[in-house]
C-alpha cells in the first residue's frame, strides 16, 4: 500500500503550530504529504469539508528546515476554531479523500488519543494499510490505508 493510493490518512497532532490560541497547523514530511494529489501540492491548496458538510480552501504549503540536517516539509493550516474547526492538539486528525463534482476533498474529524474511533482508524490501518512514526523533531504515530 501506498499513501499515494490510500484513501484514509490519520496522524497525532502532537502541539500543533501556528498562535497560540489556534494551533491549527499541522506539519507532515515530504513523503506523507504525498497523500495529497500532485495538483494540490502544485498549487498549496486543498478543499476540507467539517462534519456539517461546509467546505472550505485551506493552504498546504512547501517549507524547507535545517534541524541539524536539511528537512523537506508541508504545513497544512486547518481551521482554526472560529471557523468552526475543532482542537487539535493533542488529539487524532483523520483525513479521508473524497470527491464531488468539483473534484477532490478531504473529509476531516478529529478525536482523541485513545477514543473508539482512533483505535479503529489505527487498527483498519494495522490490517490493511501501513502504522508509521513522523521523524520529524516530534515522533508523531500515524497510518493509512
Amino acid at each position: 500500500m501506498s499513501i499515494r493510493t490510500a484513501t484514509h490518512f490519520w496522524i497525532e497532532a502532537g502541539g500543533m503550530s501556528g498562535p497560540p490560541n489556534h494551533r491549527h497547523q499541522i506539519e507532515f514530511s515530504n513523503e506523507l504529504a504525498e497523500f495529497f494529489t500532485d495538483i494540490e501540492r502544485e498549487n498549496e491548496m486543498i478543499r476540507i469539508r467539517l462534519r456539517d458538510g461546509s467546505v472550505y480552501n485551506r493552504p498546504l504549503t512547501y517549507r524547507e528546515k535545517d534541524y541539524d540536517q536539511w528537512t523537506e516539509q508541508w504545513r497544512l493550516g486547518l481551521l482554526t476554531n472560529r471557523m468552526g474547526g475543532p482542537q487539535y492538539v493533542d488529539q487524532v486528525i483523520l483525513f479521508t479523500r473524497m470527491n464531488d463534482v468539483n473534484g477532490t476533498f478531504y473529509q476531516l474529524e478529529v478525536s482523541e488519543l485513545e477514543s473508539i474511533e482512533a483505535t479503529q482508524w489505527e487498527q483498519d490501518a494495522r490490517d490493511t494499510g501501513f502504522i508509521g512514526e513522523t521523524a520529524l523533531h516530534h515522533h508523531r504515530r500515524y497510518g493509512y490505508r
